[in-house]
């Protein structure tokens, strides 16, 4: 099965430019996986910001998945789950509490600092993971096999 993601790489404002290495890697595990990356961008922690690139890439992108990376802990600029709460339609708590539990104990104990949500809006699953390309990687790793089914189930069916 095809399927398109985003990335949306959200950091601290005032960070330097540069390659984003968690964009890199996450490109890289969707694209061994079977999914196409159509589109990425490296954004400010601003909740307005990530709510507005959220809704945007749903309606005139119409991803299957978006990652956002980045701004999901328990700091105050922190806003990623804030702003995916305000776009998504539906929550599905299994997918995120799934996450933090597998890297809480099988990673480490840092997963509990995590805010993450992830949920559903039109046909697009968001999913909130961490911004450092380790903790992003091992999030996604629990998930990712399971990615294509999740995107099947959401999918409209065909008449």
């Amino acid at each position: 099965m095809e399927w398109t993601a985003g990335i949306l790489s959200i950091k601290e404002k005032g960070i330097l430019p540069g390659e984003d290495r968690v964009t890199t890697e996450l490109t890289k595990m969707i694209t061994d996986t079977g999914g196409k990356v159509i589109v990425t961008e490296v954004i400010d922690a601003d909740k307005d910001r990530i709510r507005d690139k959220l809704i945007a890439w749903v309606h005139q992108a119409k991803l299957d998945l978006i990652l956002t990376a980045g701004a999901s802990g328990l700091g105050r600029q922190d806003c990623a789950p804030d702003a995916t709460r305000d776009v998504i339609d539906r929550e599905v708590t299994s997918i995120t509490d799934l996450m933090r539990t597998e890297v809480f104990q099988k990673k480490t104990k840092k997963a509990i600092i995590s805010r993450a949500i992830s949920g559903i809006r039109n046909d697009t699953l968001i999913i909130n993971l961490p911004g450092s390309p380790g903790p992003a990687r091992e999030n996604l790793e629990v998930i990712l096999s399971d990615i294509p089914h999740l995107i099947h189930m959401i999918r409209p069916s065909e008449p």
